[in-house]
């Protein structure tokens, strides 16, 4: 199955309208959903999967790009999603929060000052412990509205059509849910795709940046002269409360809420914000004290409106990793050139020519590549060793 990332006319030129993709979907002939597509929830579909969202000048989101290797399929299924994990799991998060509670200890007892930062941290994670020692009995459960699926043979997005009708009232609002649902879990095969890395996700940041992604591409579609506009600012406001409804929930739902802050109040930070969380996201380290604060700011309650903002900092701080994967142009030698970013120095960039994105990453980390400086306003370039 063929990957394609960062499709931009910049980058492939005409191919953008010569291998243009037409959005289309199987039916789940196992289990197939109580009710067809209307033509209008179909057209609605179609036009999202049409819009293209740029991001930098090098990486796009659009749903027909992906469909190259992600296809789409309705099923009428009922799959329960536990709002927690398993019992034994759970245990583990409890452990691991009662280490970092124990960090945030030490670091108060070794502070020279008053330090309210640390305080209110540990004063929310000492509310977090007691919710994880409530949720060992728990066992809701609710069902899923989509997936995203993927294994060495295939990518899928499946939604739940069923589902999606049980909780909206009348077919009209059916299809403003559907298509932010589309979105999110094609944002899920975005990150997937543009990722490098070999770490598994973060789900307490990917499922915002889902969300956020998601509000973003309404927005954008709303915004323009599409025939969908006005379905799009429907499905936008109806999205923005579904989201934010999510902040009032306990378990791993309650991080997906965070999305609609990040929307709300970090709506033209999304192109810079989007592309950084695309590129680095099998690159973040689970198990650092950063992603673990981060973490449960936000699970298993939703933080209070004062600590959003220090979550989000908290984010933005985790995004900030070295060898980030930007963009990719194929080469005549059958290798592809890929643009790098240095983001602890945030300005500087280099080249290298690999197979893939995991090459590539491992060429510099392994010293196997070079810098070359170039003039101030140009690239850092990295080419691999001759006696590589």
């Amino acid at each position: 199955m063929g990957v394609l990332k960062n499709l931009t006319e910049e980058y492939f030129g005409d191919k953008v309208r010569e291998e243009d993709v037409i959005f289309s979907y199987d039916i789940d002939e196992k289990c197939p959903p109580k009710y067809e597509l209307e033509p209008d929830a179909e057209a609605f579909l179609r036009g999202l999967a049409e819009h293209r969202l740029f991001l930098d000048k090098s990486l796009s989101f659009q749903i027909n790009d992906l469909q190259r290797h992600t296809r789409l399929m309705l099923s009428g299924k009922w799959i329960d999603r536990f709002e927690f994990p398993p019992t034994d799991q759970l245990k583990e998060e409890i452990e691991e929060l009662d280490k970092l509670i124990k960090s945030l200890e030490d670091r108060l007892s070794q502070a020279k000052k008053e330090n309210r930062n640390l305080e209110e941290m540990l004063s929310v994670c000492k509310g977090q412990r007691k919710e994880l020692e409530k949720a060992l009995c728990s066992t809701e459960a609710r069902p899923y509205l989509g997936m995203y699926y993927y294994d060495d043979d295939e990518c899928v997005i499946t939604l739940f059509v069923d589902v999606i009708e049980s909780i909206t009232a009348g077919l009209d609002e059916m299809k403003l849910l559907m298509g932010q649902v589309l979105l999110h879990e094609y944002f899920h095969s975005f990150y997937h795709h543009v990722g490098v890395g070999t770490r598994d996700l973060l789900r307490c940041v990917e499922e915002p940046m889902a969300e956020y992604g998601s509000l973003m591409v309404l927005d954008s579609v709303a915004s323009s002269n599409s025939t969908i506009a006005s379905t799009a600012k429907e499905a936008l406001d109806y999205a923005k409360k579904f989201v934010e409804e999510k902040q009032s929930c306990i378990g791993r739902i309650a991080a997906y809420g965070f999305g609609a802050y990040l929307y709300e109040f970090h709506k033209n930070d999304y192109q810079s914000l989007i592309a950084k969380y695309a590129n680095a996201s099998l690159l973040l380290d689970k198990q650092s004290n950063s992603a673990l604060e981060y973490k449960y700011l936000l699970y298993p309650k939703y933080p209070a409106p004062w600590n959003e903002d220090i979550t989000y900092k908290k984010l933005k701080a985790l995004l900030n990793v070295d060898g980030v994967c930007l963009s990719r142009k194929d080469t005549n030698a059958g290798k592809r050139t890929f643009q790098i970013e240095h983001t602890v120095t945030t300005t500087s960039y280099y080249f290298v020519e690999a197979g893939s994105n995991e090459e590539a990453e491992s060429l510099y980390r392994e010293g196997k590549a070079e810098m070359e400086w170039k003039d101030k306003d140009e690239d850092l370039e990295i080419t691999k060793r001759d006696d590589d």
